[in-house]
């Protein structure tokens, strides 16, 4: 091994991050038949049985040279970022040239700023998956702002799982420049476009990275028909955006045109439009009202694991275009751009609700009332999201239409606020309906400014402590019957939960979300039973300090919660959001599982092919196998990922 990757590697203070950054994933290929040997940065991986291929790491025979990679550079558009160091290197005297007092203090102040974030190549949104961990969930390499010895002398900053050279995308020959080095050079391949996402597919260790973020082209269509289309088909209201626009710009461009686009809720908007979202799926505020993103996408231009650039639509190879629209990201093509339709952008009638309870009692007696409502008010068009800590609930919904479009919105609502109000030891903080012109004027005013209601700018994406989880939950299970079974259920989540211990709902079903048919598009079937989308989102100040100990009992936690759902809500009637999947246990190498015999025992750990896509995953795997039989583009608890280790760099043979 290279010394100067083995001190990278490796970090002289292990402080612990979130444990279930171990399970982050990569894109990669596998180089035809050959086997490579043991990539000789041993800790990345846990101990490998025989018969393995294994990708090329720095330090390996394999790995390509200093001329091999001047060489690649030379046929980019833009420099390659080569060496590329984690942000906190500048804060380290032991890191040469990349130590900068003055960008320390800058990212210092920045390193939870999602904006600052997302146009850095070699920053994730959640750090937790900046840190590499090996198979026991003790820190193997990572490079902490807060670790105290930003002055010490001897302080090492470790490479973690950012990859080491980043191709800065700027046209469609970059990317298939990278996928053609690194299929020929047998090297992990990763994407990337903003890196807001839950289990760390957008890092990996000694990668090669796709920087897509600066594919930043938007066209809007007054009558867009797909390529190949036969005459006479009518044309559709659409936008084509490019990898890299985020939901912020795509808000706003789509507003600035008179229409609407249903899209990710983030704080800041810092959520991509063209690529993972809509690629697992894609649900929001407005899918109550135009579908779920894949129901709205049109068309994709994409450079397949071969490094062809194809165009992908209903008429031109249908059953990639099924895979695309919600098989997850990348895993049948780097997305260069996508065509999604839009929709008029009406006004909308917001209604925000926050209630603080005073005890046990009262907090279930509050939950119970929402509860009874919760369906009928979807009924009744309303959507959004509605996070609760241990002890307040927080509503943040709207509904189209000033007043409400269906009759029944504000009538209904303002009943329940009725019965909201009797519930004794709570005081309602927050009670109030608001008018927006569109929803881009919701957004700003409430996930840019955060002046009404939950205050989500003040919980941003990207604390190194924070997990995600989810499961969907059909209507039944929502159902007034239950109202106080769930209630309980919901009370006893967030027992001994403190600060800002979240567990955020998103009511995100019914209307097209529901009706659109389920065959047409490979996300879940499950998607078309829901009015509630739980997501299991412990962040903010109420987590207790980062150690080993604090994190592994994080993870416990958001997993035993999870299978409070899964058993209430088993497949194919629940499910899995694909891009709010949750913790696993760290596996090493393992054999293949077959797809058709999937152990109950485990669900989070086990048997994800069916949580995420049901029925349609044998299909996707065919397909998969297909365009990508060297499996370049292999992302960890993705399709066809079984056979591989879970940081993506070995893989069992037969």
């Amino acid at each position: 091994m290279k010394l100067g990757f083995f001190l990278h590697m490796l970090s002289s203070v292990q402080k612990s991050y979130l444990l279930f950054a171990c399970f982050a994933v990569g894109f990669l290929q596998g180089a035809g038949a050959a086997t490579s040997s043991a990539p000789s940065v041993a800790s990345a991986t846990a101990s490998r049985p025989p018969k393995t291929q294994c990708k090329c790491l720095p330090g390996d025979p394999c790995y390509p040279s200093a001329k091999d990679w001047q060489t690649f550079s030379s046929k980019l558009s833009q420099p390659l970022i080569a060496n590329q160091r984690p942000l906190g290197a500048a804060c380290y005297p032991s890191s040469g040239s990349k130590f900068s007092a003055t960008q320390c203090a800058q990212f210092t102040a920045n390193i939870n700023n999602p904006i600052f974030r997302e146009g850095l190549p070699n920053a994730l949104q959640y750090e937790t998956f900046e840190v590499l961990f090996n198979s026991s969930g003790v820190v193997v390499s990572e490079c902490p702002f807060d670790n105290g010895l930003v002055n010490a002398t001897g302080a090492l900053c470790g490479q973690g799982r950012i990859p080491p050279n980043a191709v800065n995308v700027t046209t469609v020959q970059d990317i298939q420049q990278a996928v053609q080095f690194a299929s020929k050079n047998n090297l992990k391949l990763v994407v990337r476009n903003k890196g807001h996402e839950v289990i760390g597919r957008s890092g990996g260790v000694g990668a090669l990275e796709v920087f897509t973020h600066n594919l930043q082209n938007i066209t809007f269509f007054n009558s867009f028909v797909p390529e190949g289309a036969p005459r006479n088909t009518p044309g559709e209201f659409a936008v084509s955006l490019g990898a890299g626009v985020s939901w912020s710009t795509a808000y706003s461009q789509t507003h600035a045109h008179n229409r609407s686009i249903p899209g990710g809720m983030a704080p800041f908007g810092t959520v991509g439009a063209a690529g993972g979202w809509l690629l697992g799926g894609g649900h929001s505020a407005l899918t109550r009202y135009f579908g779920y993103g894949v129901d709205n996408a049109l068309q994709f231009k994409v450079v397949l694991p071969n490094g062809t650039f194809a165009t992908v639509n209903k008429y031109r190879d249908p059953d990639l275009f099924w895979a695309l629209r919600g098989g997850g990201g990348p895993s049948f093509g780097i997305v260069v751009e996508s065509t999604v339709k839009t929709h008029p952008d009406p006004p909308y009638t917001a209604f925000f609700f926050v209630a603080e309870a005073a005890n046990k009692d009262a907090f279930t007696n509050i939950l119970e009332v929402w509860n009874r409502y919760h369906n009928d008010l979807s009924d009744a068009g309303w959507a959004g999201v509605w996070p609760f800590t241990s002890n307040l609930l927080a509503l943040s919904l709207l509904n189209q239409g000033v007043p409400t479009v269906n009759p029944n919105g504000k009538t209904l609502m303002d009943k329940f606020l009725a019965d909201a109000n009797a519930v004794a030891d709570i005081t309602i903080v927050t009670q109030e309906y608001v008018n927006y012109t569109s929803f881009e004027d919701f957004n700003i005013d409430i996930l840019v400014n955060g002046n009404h209601g939950f205050n989500f700018t003040q919980a941003p994406p990207g604390p190194p402590n924070s997990v995600t989880s989810s499961w969907l939950l059909p209507r039944n299970i929502t159902a007034a019957s239950r109202a106080r079974d769930m209630a309980e259920i919901y009370v006893n989540l967030t027992a001994g939960a403190t600060g800002l211990l979240t567990w955020k709902y998103s009511m995100v079903g019914g209307g097209p979300a529901a009706t659109n048919n389920p065959a047409d598009v490979s996300s879940t079937p499950a998607f078309r039973n829901i009015v509630t989308d739980l997501v299991l989102l412990p962040t903010g100040p109420g987590l207790p300090p980062i150690t080993l100990d604090n994190i592994q009992e994080t993870r416990r936690t958001v997993n035993r919660d999870n299978q409070v759902f899964k058993q209430l809500a088993p497949p194919p009637f629940g499910g899995q959001y694909l891009n709010e999947v949750g913790p696993y246990k760290y596996q090493s190498l393992r054999t293949v599982l077959n797809s058709q015999i999937l152990s109950q025992a485990d669900f989070l750990e086990e048997d994800w092919q069916v949580a995420y896509w049901g029925p349609n995953y044998a299909r996707l795997l065919s397909i998969k196998k297909r365009i990508d039989p060297n499996d370049l583009l292999i992302v960890h608890k993705g399709v066809n990922s079984e056979a591989w280790d879970d940081e993506v760099i070995c893989k069992t043979v037969s």
